[in-house]
C-alpha cells in the first residue's frame, strides 16, 4: 500500500474536494500562468483557447497539488496534465544526480501509450527544451529497456505491466524511483484496473514517495477509480465537469448530430456503400463493427467499388496497429474500419462434433487476439467528422464512448447508426437513455432523412452482385493478406518511430 504523503493538514476542507466547472469568464493559457514556450508550442498546434478541464487542473497542477479529473473524452484531460508537467519539468534544477524518471505516465494501453509519447514529444521540440522522453512497451527485450533507461529519461510513459516487468528485472530501482519521481500521472484511470492491472499497480505505488505529486485522469466515476484513489492520493481535489455523473459518465457532445437509419441486417453493407459512394457523409469516416470478419466484409465489399479503407483490430501486431493508426490520422485515408468486440469475442473454438473442423483449424489456425488492444477507449483518433455503426454496440456505455470519438474538443461531428430488427432492443435502450428526463425527449437521436429510398435502390443491384463474391473464404485470405502487407509496410516504420530508436537518435 502507498505511504501517505506529506500535505499541510491545516486546511481539511481540502479533503476530497469537489470543484467542479465554474462560470467565470473564459480564461487565456497565459492567465493559467503557463510558461510562454509552451503557449508559442500551442499556438502552432492552433490551439488558442484551454477547454473548461484545462482551466481548473492547470492552476492545481502548477501549485503541486493532488487531482483526480473526470471529464467526457475529447475535452482535453491530455493537455490538463501535460502542459503543467512540463512546465514543472522545464522549472526543475536539473539533478545530475538523478538515477530515475522525474515523472511516470502510466495508461492501459500500448497505443494511448504511444499517442501520449508522441504528444509529449512534440511539445518538447516546439519548446526547444532539453528534456528526454522515452516510452517502455513489454514487448521490448530487457536489454532493450535497459539501454532506453540509460540517462536516465526526464519522462517515462508506459503500462502498468511494464513497469513492474522493469522493476522485477532490476531496469528500474525501487530505491531510484524513491529518490527521483516527483510526479505520477495515472491516464485513463477507470480503464487501468479494467485491464487487469491491479497488482501490477500495488506493486508499482508501494515504492511512489510520499513527496510525488499524484494525478488520475478519467471519463467516468467508477468504483475501480475510487479503488486507484484510495490506493496512491492523499487529500485530492476532485475536479468534475458538470455533465460527467454517476450513470451518464461520457455524455455525447450537443456539438455532435447523432442519426439513425433503420435497415435489415442484410442490407447493411448496401447503406454503408450509399453512404460513402453518394458522399453523404464528412470525412474523416469512422465506422465500427463489432466481429473481424465483418469488418474485412465491409472492406472488400467497397474496394469492389473503389472505395478504400483500412480494417483496425486485435489480430494485427501492435506495431501494426500503430502505422494504421499514424496513417490515418496523418489523413493519408480518409475510411477507418475499427472492430470493437470488446464486449463481443469473437468465437474461437472448434465445433467437437466436427473432425472436418477440427483438422481445418490446425491447419487455418487464427491469429492470437491482442487482450490489451482496446478501439473505442483509449485512441485518439484524430480530425474523425463521422462515426458510423454499421453493428450496434452490445450497452449504452459501447455506444456512448463510440461516439465519443468524434466531436472532440470544440470540432463538430456526426453519427449514423444502422439498425436492423435485432438491434431495436439496444437502440431503443440508448434511446431512453439519452432522452431529456424532463422533458421526456426520446428523439436526440433523429432519422437520417438525407439518403433516401431511391438513392439505395439505385445501388441495390450492383451491391447485390458484389456482394455475393464477398464469400467467407475471400473474407479468411484477405485477413491473412492484411496482416502480411501490414507487417511488411510497418517494418520500416517501426524502427523510425519505436521508443528505442529515438532514444539512438537522441544520443547520435
Amino acid at each position: 500500500m502507498a505511504k501517505p504523503k506529506d500535505k499541510p493538514s491545516n486546511d481539511s476542507k481540502h479533503k476530497e474536494e469537489e470543484e467542479e466547472e465554474r462560470d467565470d469568464d473564459d480564461k487565456s493559457f497565459e492567465e493559467l500562468g503557463l510558461d510562454p514556450r509552451l503557449i508559442r508550442a500551442l499556438t502552432k498546434k492552433a490551439i488558442e483557447k484551454p477547454t473548461p478541464i484545462q482551466q481548473v487542473a492547470i492552476p492545481l497542477i502548477l501549485e503541486g497539488k493532488d487531482v483526480v479529473a473526470r471529464a467526457k473524452t475529447g475535452c482535453g484531460k491530455t493537455f490538463a496534465y501535460l502542459l503543467p508537467l512540463l512546465q514543472k519539468l522545464f522549472t526543475a534544477a536539473n539533478s545530475k544526480n538523478k538515477v530515475a524518471p522525474s515523472a511516470f505516465i502510466l495508461v492501459p494501453t500500448r497505443e494511448l501509450s504511444q499517442q501520449v509519447y508522441s504528444e509529449v514529444v512534440s511539445l518538447v521540440d516546439l519548446c526547444r527544451v532539453q528534456l528526454k522522453v522515452t516510452q517502455l512497451t513489454s514487448s521490448m527485450p530487457v536489454s532493450d529497456l535497459r539501454t532506453a533507461m540509460a540517462g536516465p529519461p526526464d519522462i517515462l510513459v508506459s503500462t502498468p505491466g511494464c513497469i513492474t516487468k522493469c522493476l522485477s528485472d532490476g531496469v528500474v530501482l525501487t530505491a531510484s524511483i524513491s529518490h527521483s519521481l516527483e510526479i505520477l500521472v495515472l491516464d485513463e484511470a477507470d480503464l487501468l484496473l479494467s485491464y487487469g492491472y491491479e497488482d501490477d499497480l500495488k506493486a508499482f505505488t508501494a515504492v511512489v514517495p510520499r513527496h510525488c505529486q499524484c494525478l488520475l485522469m478519467s471519463a467516468t466515476s467508477s468504483a475501480d477509480v475510487e479503488k486507484l484513489k484510495k490506493l496512491i492520493l492523499h487529500n485530492p481535489f476532485i475536479l468534475t465537469l458538470p455533465e460527467v455523473g454517476e450513470v451518464k459518465d461520457d455524455v455525447i457532445p450537443k456539438n455532435v448530430q447523432q442519426y439513425w437509419i433503420s435497415c435489415s441486417a442484410r442490407d447493411k453493407l448496401l447503406y454503408a456503400l450509399a453512404l460513402l459512394k453518394l458522399e453523404l457523409v464528412h470525412k474523416k469516416v469512422l465506422v465500427f463493427t463489432n466481429t473481424i470478419d465483418m469488418g474485412f466484409r465491409l472492406k472488400l465489399f467497397l474496394e469492389k467499388f473503389g472505395i478504400k479503407s483500412a480494417v483496425l483490430n486485435a489480430e494485427l501486431p501492435q506495431n501494426s496497429r500503430l502505422h494504421i493508426l499514424e496513417e490515418f490520422n496523418a489523413g493519408l485515408f480518409d475510411y477507418l474500419i475499427a472492430i470493437d468486440d470488446c464486449e463481443t469475442k469473437e468465437k474461437e473454438t472448434v465445433n467437437p462434433e466436427s473432425n472436418v473442423e477440427s483438422r481445418k483449424s490446425k491447419t487455418h489456425r487464427k491469429p492470437k487476439l491482442d487482450a490489451d488492444f482496446g478501439v473505442v477507449r483509449g485512441i485518439d483518433f484524430k480530425n474523425v467528422y463521422t462515426v458510423i455503426n454499421l453493428e450496434m454496440p452490445p450497452s449504452v456505455a459501447g455506444y456512448v464512448h463510440r461516439i465519443g470519438r468524434t466531436g472532440r474538443a470544440f470540432s463538430s461531428g456526426a453519427s449514423i447508426s444502422l439498425v436492423s430488427t435485432d438491434e431495436m432492443e439496444i437502440f431503443e435502450e440508448i434511446k431512453s437513455f439519452l432522452g431529456d428526463d424532463q422533458n421526456e425527449d426520446l428523439n436526440i437521436i433523429t432519422p437520417f432523412s438525407t439518403l433516401t429510398p431511391n438513392a439505395v435502390e439505385s445501388l441495390r443491384y450492383r451491391a447485390e452482385d458484389m456482394a455475393k463474391s464477398v464469400t467467407k473464404i475471400a473474407v479468411r485470405e484477405s485477413r491473412a493478406q492484411d496482416l502480411r502487407n501490414e507487417i511488411l509496410n510497418s517494418e520500416k516504420w517501426v524502427f523510425t518511430s519505436s521508443p528505442l530508436s529515438s532514444y539512438l537518435l537522441f544520443l547520435h
